[in-house]
């Protein structure tokens, strides 16, 4: 079971809307993963069905996890950054996290989907807070992802392969440039947006924390 706490989450001058959900009846201090959602221009919020699969992927392995709106999207303070400001949103997002009753701050993660997986990842490539990073449908075609190149942290990268933002041949040009430790994943029959296959995300997100588990 998990315990659900809407929080405030204070960014310079703004305030960000978010939850934060802890397993209940642990005692010690927990892993703990920041989860960010897709572009909010496009109807994205931390509400999205990506967004609740890996956070119930967590859940599920007793990881903490805090999501989050970006700036301007629903009752968080602000307007739309471009990707720019929101990396102040992502950092901010650690900062409260790292602090929070319960937190092992020595055991972050990042996790984000589409918008949320290049503003995420981007934020950690400036921030070594996070151990593990987990990037779903980043939107190569759109966006640079050169920062990856030098990543030596544990990673998870999973694309569908009918993806309109993460084509093929841009993404495994991407990865195949990506240092170890990663896990890359293809997903077949799969756009952009996961419809029907949160299971299938789970299922990845779990073998890649078995695999580098942060309750180590």
């Amino acid at each position: 079971m998990m315990s659900r706490t809407d929080v405030s989450i204070p960014c310079g001058t703004l305030v960000l809307e978010g939850v934060l959900e802890i397993p209940e009846g642990v005692h010690n201090a927990v892993p703990a993963a920041v989860v960010c959602h897709p572009h909010p221009l496009y109807g994205g919020n931390m509400h999205n069905n990506v967004v609740r699969a890996l956070k119930k992927a967590f859940s599920d392995r007793g990881i903490a996890s805090l999501r989050f709106n970006f700036r301007g999207t629903g009752r968080s303070w602000g307007t739309h950054g471009e990707g720019n400001d929101e990396v102040d949103d992502v950092l901010a997002a650690l900062d409260f996290l790292e602090q929070a009753s319960g937190i092992d701050s020595k055991r972050l993660l990042m996790a984000g989907y589409s918008f949320g997986c290049w503003v995420g990842l981007k934020a950690a490539a400036r921030d070594q807070r996070p151990h593990w990073l987990i990037g779903i449908s980043p939107p190569v075609n759109m966006y640079d992802f050169e920062f990856l190149t030098q990543e030596k942290r544990p990673k998870l990268l999973i694309a569908g392969d009918r993806d309109f933002v993460c084509s093929q041949e841009n993404f495994h040009e991407l990865t195949n440039r990506i240092p170890e430790p990663k896990r890359v994943v293809v997903l077949p029959r799969t756009d952009h947006f996961h419809g029907g296959g949160e299971e299938n995300l789970m299922r990845e997100v779990n073998s890649f924390l078995e695999a580098h588990p942060p309750a180590d």
